[in-house]
């Protein structure tokens, strides 16, 4: 993907029509001011940030520009923090799924005080980790230094970087499916498990019978090399099979 793919700002994902539209955000309680800010989120060794403003109608949907990183710093940056404040409570059967975004600005603008103008492009939102009532914190690993995209962008002079935040209440059905909630030991495990199962599958030859596969000998060290190949590319890759 290249910055010839990024489209004008992209809507945070929506929940499947399967689910009943999440409840409004007035419906998160919380045991302090009304007002308060109810998520938060930080970079390790950064401050804490709190001010989500909201991003559409629905009062479901969040978003937060990361100012005051920039560069060659956002590469550097291996997982973030979120979290629910303290006292806050979200809508029963409901999480919170954080997202983020890569913001274009022609360096020549000089609008840093406002990331988003209309010269501004942003690609799609990707997700990086959910929370919720019974997880109410959780550290996910943003992928940003592997991240192609993000790379040509930091390696144009002609254009400045913002990482744009964003958060979606969804219904748990939603935030479960995905996987964000579960074990992450547990949860990789499987999926390089699965990886393998299906790489070894498509040398099966059918003749072994009984649900028995028959593979080539070396099948475990032409895997690896392939595992090892793409991991370079993408450490993630094994985690964004539909599988």
């Amino acid at each position: 993907e290249t910055l010839s793919r990024v489209r004008q700002r992209a809507p945070l994902p929506t929940a499947s029509h399967d689910h009943d539209i999440p409840a409004p955000m007035d419906n998160i309680r919380s045991q302090q001011s009304p007002s308060q800010q109810v998520l938060g989120v930080i970079i390790p060794g950064g401050v804490v940030r709190t001010d989500f403003i909201p991003s559409d109608p629905s009062g479901t949907k969040f978003t937060l520009a990361l100012t005051g990183i920039s560069g060659k710093d956002i590469s550097s940056v291996s997982e973030l923090v979120f979290f629910l404040l303290p006292g806050v409570t979200l809508p029963q059967n409901h999480g919170a799924m954080l997202y983020w975004q890569i913001v274009s600005t022609p360096a020549s603008n000089n609008m840093s005080s406002t990331p988003f103008t209309a010269a501004s492009t942003t690609t799609e939102f990707e997700l990086v980790g959910a929370i919720a009532n019974h997880r109410p914190s959780g550290a996910f690993r943003t992928g940003w230094s592997t991240n192609e995209t993000l790379g040509v962008a930091m390696n144009s002079t002609a254009l400045t970087i913002t990482i744009n935040l964003g958060v979606s209440i969804e219904p748990m059905s939603s935030v479960e499916n995905v996987g964000v909630m579960q074990d992450k030991t547990t949860h990789v495990a499987k999926k390089i498990a699965t990886d393998l199962f299906n790489y070894m599958q498509s040398f099966d030859t059918g003749g072994g019978g009984g649900g028995n596969m028959v593979v080539p000998k070396n099948i475990f060290e032409r895997w690896m090399s392939r595992f090892e190949a793409k991991a370079r590319v993408d450490p993630n890759f094994f985690m964004k099979d539909s599988d």
